[in-house]
């Protein structure tokens, strides 16, 4: 079993604080799991920081001077620390078992 920390510098987006904060969270697991050594099974944060938060806002025209309407999209970049515990396969011994079918069990077993 290896265990080793790592920062992951994440961003979300979304039309609400609370989507692009899910987003970016939703990443974690992603992150940590892809450069991890061997099989990830449990990936924990330690620390969050939050780097930047965004608010684009813009007002839309319909032809260019009726119905205006404002749209609001929010953009979050976090820090994450996280330990990830991983399990080497190559490690590990498995037994061979082999198993020989008589033609019938063959027949029997085939669908």
């Amino acid at each position: 079993m290896n265990t080793s920390e790592r920062t992951l510098r994440l961003t979300g987006t979304g039309p609400t604080k609370e989507r692009a904060f899910g987003a970016a969270m939703r990443q974690v697991q992603s992150a940590a799991t892809g450069e991890a050594d061997g099989i990830a099974f449990r990936v924990e944060p330690l620390s969050l920081d939050v780097l930047s938060a965004v608010e684009h806002r813009r007002t839309e025209r319909f032809l260019g001077i009726l119905f205006a309407r404002k749209r609001v999209h929010f953009e979050i970049t976090v820090r994450v620390r996280v330990r990830v515990t991983s399990l080497d396969l190559d490690g590990v011994d498995f037994a061979v078992r082999e198993e020989r079918l008589t033609p019938a069990q063959h027949l029997l077993h085939m669908r």
